[in-house]
């Protein structure tokens, strides 16, 4: 009976330590908003995003699946030569911008190391994305633009910091999303990304 006691004691005694590494439901969802940067000559831009996931019980809670969506609007500007010449028989030349509106929808699994930093939680993931592209061109007074989609995949890795119901975090992203338009050609219009949010535990 003793040794049976002392069990039940050290059980109960490893249960709020557990519960500490992973508190609230398994379903989360986070707004999160960032700084994007093309690996293109498109400049960097805002992005908004949001998240909703299921911590799963695999791995001892610590694998997570994630979908995402975000949207940013990249875009450069410079000048164009156009066929035709002016009175002195120099090409005409017209200031042009291209912009790139990009959705994304991502679904990633999450692998988190439950305060591996102290209170901090980091935690690195990747899987495959659908990437929503249109590309507009204005220049010489007129607009064109170009609509497609296509798969890509991404990488991630960031760091939660335990604040309320839920989670302060700080998230750095990796995007390959391959594009083939008139306008750009075939590129990779993916892009390096850094996050800011709050993962709220339902």
């Amino acid at each position: 009976m003793n040794a049976f006691a002392l069990l039940a004691a050290a059980a109960l005694a490893a249960a709020p330590s557990a519960s500490k590494k992973d508190n609230g439901g398994p379903i989360f969802i986070a707004p999160k908003v960032g700084f994007i940067k093309p690996v293109t000559s498109l400049g960097g831009d805002l992005f908004l995003g949001g998240e909703v996931g299921y911590l799963t019980p695999l791995l001892q809670r610590r694998l997570a699946l994630v979908l995402e969506v975000n949207y940013h609007r990249p875009s450069t500007s410079g000048t164009l030569r156009g066929p035709q010449m002016d009175n002195l028989g120099q090409p005409i030349e017209a200031p042009y911008t291209l912009a790139e509106r990009e959705v994304a929808i991502q679904l990633s699994a999450v692998f988190r190391f439950p305060r591996a930093l102290g209170p901090l939680t980091p935690y690195v993931g990747a899987g495959p994305g659908l990437y929503l592209h249109r590309a507009t061109v204005e220049s010489f007074d007129s607009t064109t633009s170009e609509s497609g989609g296509g798969l890509g995949f991404q990488a991630l890795a960031g760091a939660e910091l335990p604040m309320g119901p839920g989670g302060l975090f700080l998230e750095a992203k990796y995007h390959f999303a391959p594009v083939d338009f008139l306008t750009t050609g075939d590129v990779n219009a993916g892009a390096v990304l850094a996050a800011l949010g709050y993962r709220l535990r339902l």
